[in-house]
């Protein structure tokens, strides 16, 4: 604006300049000079002016094409422009990310080897907006489910093409699909139990002791096993919504651990496993005790169940001091967690396909509770395959520091 001002100020003192001399000289010059002078300062004037205006809507149109290119760079999408013989004018960063490709620069669509594109653009020339949901293999990664939407602008004559990457949308609702039938599996079972023992009762059973003990006794076990499961997912719930209170104090790992370790006695002997634990010294942590006996909980009735029952069996718990954190392992002597499922048994509703094939119950939903509460506590959580056999899930919590 300024360097405009500046030539704008020469040409007007230039301009008063001429008449200056014309008023000096009396007329010396020519009218038709005078006039000819001044229609060239005028003319210089209004181009120098034409070209100020536009090279500022050119800087704007610049400016307004950088700030959407961003925007188009920073969406989850992936967008492509193409004219209609697939030229490819502009992919965002999405779509070479989505891709695996470096650059779709000078491009055609008809040249890249993705034959679900190919048969897009074939439709979209030919009917203008088309859907389509493919499977693509990624060159790095396990197969990606990708959902295409390519339209035909009538105006620009162009092919716009929007791709969302849905695999986690889908693993989601096989997740979803999964945990509903399992749920049903669960609650199908201890129904089933409640409702022939109660009938067994109201056929007279009720009027011999010894039985209708045992049959209350049914009744009792499997109310629980359905109260535990409801009680899953109502905690779940909290700790997602952030409604679960944590009282954080300062707490001895080891005095949390040992209580769960004999809570458990009973069952590890019922399947002749012995839980092997060794106390340390260590320094107490922050958290919340309640949460931890919840964390530890879960992962020694985990070790326990998926350890094979027999005169061999024992499940080992580690606790040491790891930078500014306490670590906490549990390991088992499971089939293992294979490598590919390490990262999926912490969500929710996930169970391995061992889980699944065997007879263990289980809803999928206690190792999704061991991860949000180890989060909330500010610490992490983690699982490896053991040499040998079976696996280590492992917890840290952060050192209290007075």
């Amino acid at each position: 604006m300024l360097s405009f001002l500046r030539i704008f100020t020469v040409f007007l003192v230039s301009f008063i300049s001429f008449f200056l001399i014309l008023s000096f000289f009396d007329g010396a010059y020519s009218s038709n000079l005078e006039i000819s002078i001044t229609i060239l300062l005028f003319s210089l004037f209004s181009s120098l002016v034409v070209w100020r205006i536009n090279r500022i809507r050119v800087k704007l149109i610049a400016k307004q094409t950088d700030s959407f290119g961003s925007v188009l760079d920073n969406l989850g999408e992936g967008v492509l422009l193409a004219s209609t013989s697939g030229d490819i004018a502009y992919a965002n960063e999405s779509m070479l990310k989505i891709f695996e490709l470096e650059s779709l620069k000078n491009k055609n669509i008809n040249e890249l080897k993705i034959n679900a594109l190919k048969n897009m653009f074939k439709n979209a020339l030919k009917d203008g907006l088309f859907q389509y949901e493919f499977q693509m293999q990624g060159k790095s990664s396990n197969p990606k489910w990708l959902l295409g939407s390519i339209n035909r602008s009538k105006t620009a004559n162009e092919i716009i093409l929007v791709i969302n990457d849905v695999t986690e949308l889908r693993a989601n609702a096989s997740m979803r699909r999964d945990f509903i039938s399992n749920l049903s599996h669960e609650l199908r079972t201890p129904v089933s139990v409640i409702s022939a023992n109660a009938e067994t009762l109201v056929s007279g059973a009720i009027d011999n002791k010894k039985d209708a003990k045992i049959f209350s006794k049914a009744i009792l076990h499997n109310a629980e096993r359905i109260s535990g499961l409801v009680s899953d997912l109502i905690d779940l719930s909290r700790i997602d919504y952030g409604e679960i209170h944590l009282d954080l104090t300062e707490l001895n790992v080891c005095d949390v651990v040992r209580i769960v370790k004999d809570s458990h006695y009973s069952s590890a002997k019922r399947k002749g496993i012995n839980i092997n634990f060794i106390e340390k010294k260590l320094p107490n942590v922050l958290a919340d005790k309640a949460a931890v006996e919840r964390i530890m909980t879960n992962l020694l009735d985990n070790a326990i169940k998926y350890t094979k029952a027999n005169d061999e069996g024992e499940v080992e718990i580690e606790v040491k001091k790891e930078n500014n954190f306490i670590k906490v392992s549990v390991k088992d002597l499971g089939t293992g967690i294979q490598s590919s499922n390490q990262e999926l048994v912490f969500k929710r509703f996930y169970r391995t396909p061992d889980a699944r094939a065997s007879q263990k119950t289980g809803s999928g939903l206690g190792l999704a509770i061991v991860k949000n509460l180890t989060i909330s506590l500010g610490g992490q959580v983690g699982v490896m395959k053991r040499r040998h056999k079976g696996s280590t899930f492992w917890f840290s919590l952060p050192i209290y520091n007075s």
